[in-house]
């Protein structure tokens, strides 16, 4: 058992838990008093022949380690969890859960241990991974995806490393080159994050469509930044105006389809507009998928009802935006021999690709058991892809448990609460708005956790910072209340497992890469939201201080990001 006691050696533990390990690494830490609330020895005794215990301090140590970890993946305050051997390769915080003093107990975080140690051999072999660069020669949906070495060696191409949201093929193009990790004949590349800093104000680009209602389309400039709502005016031209009131969206863009976007920066950060996206110009490449890949967009890709994973058929595509009515349909014969052509094209392409798949047969055959090998491993890889599908699948339902659960607390809370005072009546019951704070929020705290529920999730220690009560000035009854419940979720520690409080660090400034917000004192600066799809929705924001005191700062409304 290990105890991590300064920065440098906490940078150090966090790198070996993003490498490649033999055993699960169960990491807790102290809580503000420098105590364990989960018994390290305890813990050891248990699971100390088949993982390691490590201990760490809470405070500028935790912080250390924060800042080589993932988001949502450190531990402070007295909290623990599990580490199993292979994190690294998919640092998400979900495959490590993170175990609270005040609702879980050592039993809970052996158990988790223990299950992780399945995970080993995997680990193994992982150790016998290399870093190459290869050439993709065929992309064949979840299976079959086949690139070249620089030595000539053709190797299987797959998405274990992949989040279940990216689609490898989308990552792939043909002649173009890719990067990751080999194992075997088996080629893992790696997803990584977007750099937009070449998308300056003006600048042209790609964008997938992913929604499309009478009022928003929805755009994606990568699988892992969200996504861009489009209002009417920002897809046809003169709709601010109140021209081309009959045009509908659905008639302008499609889902799946790929369009040119110009790009907007703001105050408000970066937006996108369809309109004057159109004309001879330079396009800005969007960025890749994976590490060493291609553009996850191409000019003239499309997938049309991408939502229905069906194709509709070809025809007159429509141009985006730029054009303030649908063009009309061309006659019926000009479409059938259009779409004549396009089976001819069709046709020699599937001869084309049989060839290939011939080819590549016989360059692969070397004796029985080479293709019992190759045919192993499709459908080892498919059946990796459907695991990726399933983990999303089991992600988005945990989701909307937790969405679900949250709604219901809400409504049982709204119906055994009294109708909430005004702010300004209630404040004026109280000679100090601290007292008067503290106040609302044991009342919020009393209506909004249940019975059973008041032990799991006590008001914690908690400050009120100088500008809090300023900021509650402006908000009426129903909004007060609404801030309540977000300020009771924060102090209880409840706001880290509810999805619908987006809660997320705040940056100095809109860009993903911009640095977070650090004060003086090490406080680092959160924000949750208050409301959801209302116009000028309101967020809180709060400190979080060395070892976890929380300092209530301001409530402010979307599109301001000062702390």
């Amino acid at each position: 058992m290990r105890h991590i006691d300064s920065p440098m050696a906490a940078a150090e533990l966090g790198h070996e838990i993003l490498s490649v390990r033999q055993r699960p690494l169960v990491l807790i830490s102290s809580a503000s008093d420098s105590t364990y609330a989960f018994d390290p020895a305890r813990v050891a005794h248990e699971i100390g022949d088949v993982a390691d215990v490590v201990t760490i301090e809470t405070g500028e140590v935790t912080y250390a380690l924060e800042r080589v970890l993932p988001e949502k993946a450190h531990v402070f305050g007295g909290a623990a969890r599990s580490y199993p051997p292979d994190f690294g390769d998919a640092p998400d915080w979900w495959r490590s859960v993170l175990r609270f003093p005040e609702r879980h107990d050592a039993s809970e975080l052996v158990d988790d241990a223990l299950a992780q140690v399945t995970t080993m051999p995997e680990a193994r072999e992982l150790d016998r991974r290399t870093w190459v660069t290869a050439t993709v020669e065929l992309i064949s949906g979840a299976t079959g995806n086949v690139a070249r070495l620089n030595s000539g060696t053709r190797v299987m191409v797959n998405a274990d490393l992949l989040p279940p949201h990216i689609r490898l093929e989308d990552a792939l193009v043909v002649g173009a080159s890719i990067e990751g990790w080999l194992a075997g004949r088996d080629l893992s590349p790696e997803a990584v994050e977007p750099d937009f800093g070449d998308f300056t104000d003006g600048a042209i680009t790609l964008a997938r469509v992913m929604k499309v209602t009478d009022h928003r389309v929805n755009l994606s400039l990568h699988p892992l930044v969200p996504e861009f709502a489009l209002r009417r005016r920002d897809v046809v031209a003169g709709a601010d105006a109140g021209e081309n009131a009959e045009v509908r969206l659905t008639d302008v863009v499609r889902v799946g389809e790929t369009v040119r976007a110009r790009v907007c920066r703001g105050a408000t950060g970066l937006a996108l507009s369809l309109i004057d996206a159109d004309g001879p110009t330079v396009i800005v490449e969007p960025p890749p998928l994976v590490r060493g890949g291609a553009a996850w967009l191409r000019e003239g890709d499309h997938a049309f009802a991408a939502e229905t994973g069906e194709e509709e058929p070809a025809g007159e595509q429509v141009t985006p935006a730029t054009a303030a009515v649908p063009q009309s349909a061309p006659p019926t014969h000009a479409v059938a021999g259009q779409l004549e052509g396009e089976v001819k094209g069709l046709r020699a392409d599937v001869t084309e690709l049989r060839g290939a798949l011939a080819r590549l047969a016989r360059d692969l055959r070397v004796g029985t058991d080479l293709e019992t090998l190759d045919r192993l491993r499709d459908e080892t890889t498919q059946l990796s892809s459907e695991l990726h599908r399933e983990r999303g699948r089991r992600e988005e339902g945990a989701r909307m448990i937790a969405r679900l659960t949250q709604e219901l607390r809400e409504a049982r809370a709204s119906r055994e609460s009294p109708a909430p005072t005004s702010v300004r009546t209630s404040r004026e019951d109280w000679p100090d708005a601290q007292d008067w704070i503290r106040h609302e929020v044991s009342s919020a705290w009393a209506t909004r956790v249940t019975a059973s529920e008041k032990s799991r999730y006590p008001v914690r220690d908690y400050r009120i910072g100088p500008t809090f009560a300023n900021s509650l000035e402006v908000l009426d009854a129903a909004q007060f209340a609404k801030v309540m419940r977000a300020v009771v979720d924060v102090v209880t520690g409840r706001v880290v497992d509810i999805p619908g409080r987006e809660l997320h660090r705040l940056r100095q400034g809109t860009g993903g890469d911009d640095p977070y917000v650090v004060r003086a004192d090490g406080a680092r600066c959160w924000r949750a939201s208050i409301e959801s799809n209302v116009p000028s929705a309101r967020r809180l924001h709060y400190w979080e201080l060395p070892g976890g005191v929380v300092e209530l700062s301001r409530v402010v409304l979307h599109d301001d990001f000062r702390p």
